[in-house]
């Protein structure tokens, strides 16, 4: 008899969602293919989730830490998820139904990176525009626009060996941490220099509310852009992309100040 995959889903949270969760665990346990078990981190020293999950029909793992940090929480998921698939749910997503069967179905065929698309059912939107309409492998500049909740992920391939670590959050990067964005593209572009591709599947939906279009950048994400670009791409690239993204986003005043962020940041996760 041929072993059915189990799907890890990591969710790291503060603990104040309760109806969400409750939401999520509600469409994992109504999912097509229920081979699954949830790891929450819990970043919260109250204790509630006995009592809320009681009836849970699904296999739940609650580990509780000290610190805050997404990219830490999830780090710290990854090590006690036993799946040989692992998505990175935030506590506020759900899932349709047949989504797991899509994704165990595209693994069957040799994918080892997947990324489904983000969807508002309530809104009717997109989380972005629809430029990719068919199923295809992303470059690596479209790994640029991903989302962690979105990402499914061979276990195997995150695995260190002889010359290789293992893949890893980056723990400078992602809410909490030094720089507030871009975990999930750094993951993906370490993944990708292990020769592992991200394959899109436009057609296979994870949902999340879409929150307004914002055109001004704070100054906490104009200054993380920079360290950005040189973790994934090394500093002369960097330089020149954090020039041009910051004309392009009309914020000159800060480039100065970003190409010194940039300049003094070391990258320390690098795979």
């Amino acid at each position: 008899m041929i072993k059915k995959p189990r799907i890890s889903v990591i969710v790291a949270t503060l603990g104040d969602r309760v109806m969400e969760l409750k939401r999520m665990m509600a469409t994992l346990e109504n999912q097509t293919y229920p081979h699954c078990e949830v790891i929450l981190v819990l970043q919260n020293e109250q204790d509630q989730w006995s009592e809320v999950f009681a009836d849970c029909g699904v296999l739940l793992k609650v580990i509780k830490i000290d610190e805050r940090g997404l990219s830490k929480a999830r780090n710290i998921g990854l090590e006690h998820a036993t799946g040989e698939i692992v998505t990175f749910g935030d506590d506020d997503c759900w899932y349709e139904k047949t989504t797991f069967q899509q994704v165990v179905d595209s693994y069957q065929t040799g994918k080892d990176v997947i990324s489904l698309n983000l969807y508002d059912p309530n809104q009717q939107k997109f989380g972005r525009l629809q430029k990719i309409k068919t199923s295809r492998y992303l470059t690596k500049r479209e790994l640029m626009s991903r989302s962690s909740i979105e990402i499914f992920v061979r276990r195997a391939c995150l695995e260190g060996d002889d010359f290789h670590d293992s893949i890893r959050f980056d723990e400078a990067f992602g809410l909490g941490a030094t720089y507030i964005s871009g975990e999930e593209n750094i993951f993906l572009t370490d993944l990708l220099k292990r020769s592992y591709r991200t394959y899109f599947h436009p057609d296979v939906l994870v949902y999340h509310a879409v929150q307004p279009r914002t055109t001004r950048l704070t100054k906490a994400q104009v200054l993380s852009k920079g360290p950005l670009f040189k973790r994934m791409y090394h500093a002369p690239i960097a330089f020149l992309l954090v020039t041009l993204f910051y004309f392009k986003k009309k914020q000159k005043k800060l480039l100065l100040e970003v190409l010194k962020e940039t300049w003094t940041y070391q990258p320390g996760g690098e795979q």
